[in-house]
């Protein structure tokens, strides 16, 4: 639900921080405020050391999660959009190999919206990681 959430959520990050409001434990944060993040975790004096182990490991673990995720949205720039290009291509050369006309199938247009889709992307970090920096996520 985060993945489907993301636009939203960033765009919710992105007012909270120009109207100056506390950043949400539970919004979304670039590379730099997990790491800041897994910073308080590993240097809080009041955890054990196999809470920072399992508190580590977890945030660790829902952003490679995450990122998998991410990455198999059927979308151009991302592998999932690779994949759904590679499976219509194979259909329709089928389909057209049977009608026997010649192959009009060609991922390349989608170039345009692999260029949208990744300009959007490279916006949504760049807000995180100002947020991060600016407004960052205080967990404790």
């Amino acid at each position: 639900s985060a993945l489907a959430r993301l636009p939203v959520l960033t765009w919710n990050v992105a007012s909270d921080m120009v109207t100056g409001k506390t950043r949400d434990v539970n919004s979304p944060m670039s590379i730099v405020g997990a790491s800041r993040v897994a910073g308080d975790i590993a240097g809080n004096g009041q955890l054990t050391f196999g809470d920072k182990v399992a508190s580590g490991t977890s945030l660790l673990g829902g952003l490679n999660l995450f990122l998998f995720w991410f990455n198999v949205v059927p979308l151009p720039p991302m592998d999932g959009g690779h994949i759904a290009g590679a499976i219509y291509e194979a259909c329709k050369r089928r389909i057209f190999r049977l009608a026997g006309k010649p192959d009009p199938a060609d991922t390349a247009m989608m170039l345009p919206v692999a260029w949208v889709i990744g300009v959007l992307m490279l916006a949504m970090g760049l807000i995180l990681v100002v947020a991060d920096v600016v407004s960052p996520v205080k967990i404790f």
